[in-house]
């Protein structure tokens, strides 16, 4: 099991320290334990956990359905509902805030840990497909300007050839068409580069980044 950094948020002290306890038995590391809404808003921000376990009710201004929307709408933290509140009406305000699982008070720790398990698994998941779709729109949207690019700079070569075979190559301005000609063809050797990326993948690059896999051409600019 991935070792998971989880913030505990249960303004009961001591079913906070027994839940902390049972988590760090079972290999998670417990960044931080909060009593009340607006200290796990503060501690997600700061500590930025993998999951944070949110007991729905809270003392204070704020419950932890309202703390959990906070949480997953700036930090992007997946939230795991513990509680011993299964009425309609609150489950119908939970499911609002698209928790990530939702166990109920009193639980067995090997319920709690599957939870954990299937919430990390199911943002990962999400973030993942969401990178690829971003990944995929700019490959696409490169790939139309390469290809809108290109007849205006065909146009620019043929014509600067057209100008270097009317001159003489003594002309003061020979070496500048010349120039403009050679910079053209080199922007459009690498326009013709990137139009023949054909496929790609992303896979996991040095701590957590991601890279490319250029297939059919390797991009070179010098």
């Amino acid at each position: 099991m991935t070792q998971a950094t989880i913030l505990v948020v249960e303004d009961e002290g001591i079913v906070a320290q027994e839940i902390k306890s049972r988590l760090e038995k079972s290999g998670y590391a417990v960044c931080a334990v909060a009593h009340d809404g607006r200290t796990a808003i503060a501690h997600a921000g700061k500590m930025q956990p993998d999951l944070v376990l949110m007991d729905i009710r809270l003392k204070g201004e704020m419950d932890g359905i309202e703390a959990a929307g906070v949480i997953r709408d700036r930090f992007n933290v997946p939230v795991v509902y513990l509680t011993a509140y299964t009425d309609p009406a609150t489950l119908e305000r939970a499911k609002v805030m698209e928790p990530f699982g939702y166990v109920v008070k009193p639980f067995e720790t090997r319920s709690l840990m599957v939870s954990i398990e299937i919430a990390l698994h199911r943002h990962r998941s999400e973030y993942e497909r969401i990178y690829r779709e971003k990944l995929q729109a700019v490959l696409e949207t490169a790939g139309a300007i390469c290809h809108e690019l290109n007849q205006p700079m065909m146009a620019i070569s043929g014509h600067t050839e057209l100008l270097l075979d009317t001159l003489e190559n003594d002309s003061p301005v020979y070496p500048k068409i010349a120039k403009i000609k050679s910079q053209v063809e080199r922007m459009g050797a690498i326009t013709q580069k990137l139009m023949g990326i054909t496929r790609y993948e992303t896979k996991d690059y040095v701590q957590g980044e991601r890279i490319v896999d250029i297939e059919k051409s390797s991009l070179t600019f010098d």
